[in-house]
């Protein structure tokens, strides 16, 4: 098994391009728009959009066709709010596996321990914003590759 919880390195071994963690941290207001006019409407991006000491928050668009490596998180629920696009989630957990498709509106939960992972389907890129503990632990198993 393999943990990192430094975020630059799990969204540049995920393929995720671009990674901001201060331009938007934190401020009272924060938009898709507004960080789309900073990171563009193309390409894989990730930006942190809250970092406190109890929970934190990402923005991370991805392309049709990619997604991030099978993993888990032992310390901590995660859940998504959908912002645009179409993703799938494939999630492992202690008694059953479910692959959901998930859209704009959409909520998803993933229990502390379940594995998971996340793939952008259809023709245009997906947003979900992502919120867990700051820095939470990536748990992958040995031999799971980089990002599909």
């Amino acid at each position: 098994m393999k943990a990192e919880s430094d975020l630059a390195v799990i969204f540049r071994d995920d393929g995720v391009a671009e990674l901001d963690l201060t331009t938007f941290a934190n401020r009272p207001v924060s938009s898709l728009r507004a960080v789309r006019e900073v990171m563009g409407r193309t390409g894989s991006w990730a930006v942190r959009l809250v970092c406190n000491d109890r929970f934190g928050g990402v923005l991370i668009q991805q392309q049709p066709g990619q997604s991030n490596r099978l993993h888990y998180h032992p310390d901590s629920d995660e859940c998504w709010v959908i912002m645009e696009g179409t993703m799938v989630w494939e999630m492992e957990g202690v008694r059953e596996t479910t692959v959901t498709k998930v859209t704009k509106g959409d909520i998803v939960l993933v229990r502390m321990g379940d594995r998971h992972l996340i793939r952008c389907v259809g023709a245009s890129p997906a947003v979900r914003f992502a919120i867990t503990r700051p820095d939470v632990t990536h748990v992958y198993a040995e031999g799971e590759g980089g990002p599909v």
